[in-house]
């Protein structure tokens, strides 16, 4: 017997989580996802066990530039500037060797229908293991 109320999920425009199903969801994808408002103000990141940059909690409702070094704010600040006025909707950047790994650092400008920019969703993937596939697989092989 299911005892959830309807009330207690949160709509999305093509379906429905729990806040527990949301948090599992965003925790399982196989990126670090960040997101920071229009204002940029860091209002979200995953709760990932193994992380490539170190997120704090503290971050939370704090400017974004308190989480990036110094010597890349003048870039982090020119992304933003330029996803503000519309110049530009994507940057991405890879380090072949962070921790042993081959990491892409995507940010992309989330706009609304009418093209209002709402922040930056900052995506962080180990892409090594793509890196070195090849052909197809279209069998199953769990690996």
């Amino acid at each position: 017997m299911n005892t959830e109320n309807p009330s207690d999920r949160i709509q999305l425009s093509t379906g429905s989580f729990t806040h527990k199903e949301l948090e599992l969801f965003l925790s399982l994808l196989p990126v670090e996802l960040s997101f920071v408002d229009k204002d940029d103000t860091v209002r979200f990141f995953s709760n990932k066990t193994e992380r490539f940059f170190l997120r704090s909690p503290a971050a939370i409702n704090k400017d974004m530039r308190v989480c990036h070094p110094k010597k890349y704010l003048p870039m982090v600040e020119q992304i933003l500037a330029d996803f503000k006025s519309g110049a530009q909707s994507h940057a991405r950047f890879w380090r072949s060797d962070h921790k042993g790994s081959f990491i892409c650092i995507d940010y992309h400008a989330m706009r609304d229908a009418d093209g209002t920019y709402m922040g930056t969703l900052e995506m962080i993937q180990d892409i090594a293991d793509l890196k070195q596939l090849d052909g197809d697989r279209n069998e199953l092989i769990y690996d």
